[in-house]
């Protein structure tokens, strides 16, 4: 999580829009569930209680994000920053974003142009193998009637931060994607299928888009069954 991101949102909007327009080529939700049917299962979720207002959005931002649970799967409710860590290309270097990193806690060759992708804080109050969470897992993400499906391949080193992803996730959502300027306020809710079917197990896999939306589909639709619209 980049700690200007708050402030450098709002000093560069003008800027972050431009480059939205110049980047955007991906934008558009994935499979057949709706952002509504999805945001609809979200209110039978339970407070994780440990996690009650425990994350915040950026580091000068008060605690005010919570997880919750549902069968088979945690979600919360954020903002987006930008994260080009990962491998090295003319868009994720040092040169455009003066925190990037040229590795992700998956430790596999990623690179957040490419490949969508989120990032979860480490450690407590997340706890996340305690949620059936891990590398891998596939998430689906919702912003402004959009869904895309991206996988957990990074972790936040500031535990209680909360909401950022890959260039190409934001791309795929139609949000800012410069790492410095951009991303959004939200709300972007992100849902987490916890448990092995709901994560790619193998690395050589993490890059593929088209595994994590096949299982993110067949995961998003289980949850719509168990939880039918009235």
């Amino acid at each position: 999580m980049k700690p200007t991101a708050f402030f450098m949102r709002r000093l560069f909007l003008p800027l972050g829009l431009v480059l939205l327009v110049a980047q955007n080529i991906f934008a558009g939700s994935e499979g057949e569930v709706t952002a509504t049917q999805l945001l609809a299962v979200t209110q039978h979720g339970e407070l994780i209680k440990e996690t009650k207002n425990q994350f915040r959005t950026d580091v000068e931002q008060p605690k005010n994000v919570s997880m919750f649970s549902l069968t088979n799967a945690t979600f919360w409710t954020a903002d987006m920053d930008i994260d080009s860590d990962g491998r090295e290309t003319p868009l994720c270097n040092k040169q455009r974003d003066p925190d990037f990193q040229n590795e992700l806690s998956c430790g596999t060759d990623i690179a957040a142009d490419e490949t969508p992708f989120f990032v979860i804080p480490i450690g407590k109050p997340a706890n996340l193998k305690k949620r059936g969470i891990e590398i891998g897992q596939v998430a689906a993400i919702i912003y402004r009637n959009q869904v895309c499906y991206a996988v957990f391949l990074d972790e936040c080193g500031v535990k209680n931060v909360i909401g950022e992803a890959s260039i190409a996730t934001a791309r795929l959502l139609n949000i800012d994607a410069d790492p410095k300027t951009g991303g959004t306020d939200g709300p972007v809710t992100y849902i987490v299928f916890t448990g092995a079917s709901g994560r790619i197990t193998d690395p050589k896999d993490y890059g593929n888009h088209a595994k994590a939306v096949e299982i993110g589909v067949q995961r998003a639709k289980e949850l719509l069954a168990h939880y039918p619209a009235k």
